[in-house]
């Protein structure tokens, strides 16, 4: 099934479509940031610096945290979360991966 991935601002101004790509969903994975650190990297199989993806889709912390306060990159063969908010204590995220048909 085809599917895509549309961002608007909050004036509802379209900021990012992907939809004219077909995506294949690769898995989900969890990962923790310690509040020392501010990137961390993780391994997963079939992803690559230029035909794949990464969603943050929850943040799980003590306190409230949203996931959009983290950007994730994937390089060959894995991905780097990056912490965008400082001050954050230990802190899990749920990753799901996409690649680029």
């Amino acid at each position: 099934m085809p599917c895509g991935l549309q961002c608007w601002d909050a004036n509802g101004k379209l900021i990012v479509d992907i939809g004219d790509y077909n995506t294949r969903y690769l898995g989900r994975t969890t990962v923790s940031i310690q509040g020392n650190e501010d990137v961390v990297s993780g391994a997963f199989a079939g992803l690559t610096e230029a035909g794949s993806f990464v969603v943050v889709i929850s943040a799980a912390s003590s306190k409230y945290v949203s996931p959009a306060n983290f950007s994730a990159r994937a390089y060959n063969g894995g991905f780097r979360v990056f912490k965008l908010l400082p001050n954050v204590n230990s802190i899990t995220l749920t990753l799901d991966m996409y690649a680029f048909l």
